[in-house]
């Protein structure tokens, strides 16, 4: 009866530090996983923006779709789509903005959200992140480029 009982306790023991390494280790292994696929959106993302500010340069505005890139070949039709989505496309959005000087300034503005690239992992871990994000007044995701400013295209983890 009482090898029993040590045999019970060291399985409850086991169980509970198993318990224990899991809740820890989840938020790690969310992070690790996040930072992955962050690097692979960040790349495409500048390869977009090189595409972009290209096209820009050739034909004085920026495309208003990704298709536009592809079909004038600056982007491979891969690069369209978001890593880790399952076929999501980045958005693009261009506008124009008048400076101080009364100049217009073409816009552009492509990125992807947390829930798009993360698809998969923690839907808790996403949730929150967003909501911290979104508190802070930032983006919910990685993007490049702005609507309200003239920010040279740069990413918002640059």
């Amino acid at each position: 009866m009482h090898i029993r009982t040590n045999h019970l306790l060291t399985l409850a023991i086991l169980l509970l530090a198993v318990i224990a390494y899991l809740s820890v280790s989840r938020p790690l292994r969310f992070d690790d996983q996040r930072k992955e696929r962050e690097q692979t959106v960040q790349q495409r993302l500048v390869a977009i923006r090189e595409a972009a500010e290209h096209y820009r340069a050739d034909s004085g505005r920026y495309a208003r779709l990704l298709e536009e890139l592809v079909e004038a070949r600056y982007l491979a039709d891969s690069l369209r789509f978001i890593p880790y989505s399952q076929g999501e496309t980045f958005s693009l959005k261009t506008s124009i903005l008048t400076n101080a000087l009364g100049e217009e300034e073409p816009l552009m503005e492509c990125g992807a959200e947390y829930a798009q690239y993360l698809k998969g992992l923690s839907e808790e871990e996403i949730t929150a992140l967003t909501e911290k994000t979104l508190a802070q007044g930032a983006f919910p995701g990685l993007r490049i480029g702005s609507l309200s400013e003239n920010n040279q295209n740069a990413g918002n983890w640059e």
